[in-house]
C-alpha cells in the first residue's frame, strides 16, 4: 500500500510539480470551467442512447433540472480534486466563524439588492447596441416544484460555488493582497456565469462574498448570503414583485445601499481579520493553471453577447 501511495506522489508530481494552494487552486478553476461541459456531452450521449432526446426535450423540466444540476455535481468533483492535490483539509476551508459574520451576511445581502438598478443600467446599455438578454428556463415552480427548483437553484449553488470560488479561487488569488484578490474574485466569478447582462451584479456579489470570506475566515456566511440572493430572485419567480408604493420603494433602496455601504466600510477598514499576505509571485501561479478556464470564460461570454445581438 505504501508502495502504491508513493508511486502515486511521483505521478502527481511528475505531472504538476511542487503542488502549491494557488497552483491547484488554478487547476481547479480551469476544471470548474471545463467539467460542465463534460458531464453535459457524456450525459446527452447516454441519454440519447436511452431514447430520452426527442422532440422538444430542450423544454421539458426533467432537462431543465439536468441543466442546473449537472454544473453542481462538476463543482462537487472540483473541490475532490482540490483538496485531494492540496492535502488542504475540508475543514480549513469551511472555517469557523464568529457570529457576528452572520449577520454581517444578511446585511450585506440586503445591500446588494441596491445593485439591481446599477445593472439594469447596465442592460439598458448594451440594448443600445440590440442586445436582448435570452430567457433563462426554469422548471415549473407549481406545487413541490417550488422546493425542486429552490434546491437546485439557491442550495446547492450556495454550497458548491461558495467551495470552489470563496473556498478554493480566492485561496488562489490571496498573495495578491486583501483589495486586489477581493476584485480579481469578483471579476473571475462575473467571467466565469458567462452572462452579460448580469455582469456588473456578479462582478459586485463575488467581490463582496470575498471580502466576507477573508474577513470570516469561512465560506458558511457568504454560503448563507449567495441562498437568500438565489431564492429571493426564486421567490420573485414563483409569486411576482411586490407592488409596492414608490416612496417606499425609494426608502428600501436607500437603506439597501447604506446597508452596503455600511457593511463593506466595516469589512473593509475595521475588520482586520483574515489579511491577505502579498507574494505576486505564487500568485501568478494561481492565473497560468487558470489561464485555460479564464480564456474559455471570456470567449463565452463574447459569444454570448454577440449572439444576443
Amino acid at each position: 500500500m505504501k508502495d502504491k501511495g508513493a508511486k502515486k506522489e511521483q505521478l502527481l508530481n511528475a505531472l504538476f510539480g511542487e503542488r502549491t494552494i494557488e497552483k491547484t487552486a488554478g487547476i481547479s478553476f480551469s476544471a470548474a470551467v471545463l467539467f460542465p461541459t463534460l458531464l453535459v456531452l457524456v450525459f446527452v450521449v447516454f441519454a440519447g442512447a436511452f431514447g430520452l432526446i426527442k422532440e422538444g426535450y430542450e423544454t421539458t423540466d426533467w432537462f431543465a433540472y439536468c441543466n442546473f444540476l449537472l454544473p453542481q455535481i462538476a463543482y462537487a468533483l472540483v473541490a475532490v480534486l482540490f483538496f485531494y492535490l492540496s492535502r488542504l483539509p475540508v475543514r480549513e476551508v469551511a472555517g469557523k466563524p464568529a457570529l457576528k459574520y452572520f449577520l454581517i451576511a444578511l446585511l450585506l445581502q440586503f445591500g446588494l439588492f441596491s445593485l439591481s438598478e446599477l445593472n439594469a443600467y447596465f442592460i439598458k446599455f448594451l440594448e443600445n447596441f440590440g442586445y436582448q438578454s435570452p430567457p433563462i428556463p426554469i422548471p415549473s415552480l407549481d406545487g413541490f416544484g417550488f422546493v425542486g427548483v429552490l434546491f437546485v437553484l439557491a442550495v446547492l449553488p450556495a454550497v458548491f460555488e461558495e467551495v470552489v470560488f470563496r473556498g478554493i479561487v480566492l485561496r488562489g488569488v490571496k498573495p495578491f493582497g486583501t483589495l486586489l484578490s477581493v476584485l480579481l474574485c469578483g471579476v473571475l466569478f462575473s467571467v466565469f456565469h458567462q452572462n452579460p447582462a448580469q455582469t456588473v451584479y456578479q462582478f459586485f456579489c463575488g467581490a463582496a462574498f470575498a471580502l466576507l470570506a477573508l474577513r470570516s475566515g469561512s465560506i458558511f456566511p457568504t454560503a448563507l448570503a449567495h441562498f437568500l440572493n438565489n431564492a429571493m430572485v426564486i421567490a420573485f419567480a414563483k409569486f411576482g414583485s411586490p407592488d409596492l408604493p414608490t416612496p417606499l420603494v425609494v426608502t428600501l433602496l436607500i437603506a439597501s445601499g447604506l446597508s452596503l455601504v455600511c457593511t463593506l466600510g466595516y469589512l473593509l477598514f475595521f475588520d482586520k481579520n483574515g489579511k491577505a499576505e502579498k507574494d505576486k509571485k505564487r500568485g501568478v501561479q494561481f492565473f497560468l493553471f487558470a489561464s485555460v478556464g479564464i480564456v474559455v470564460c471570456v470567449l463565452s461570454w463574447f459569444a454570448n453577447l454577440f449572439g444576443g445581438i
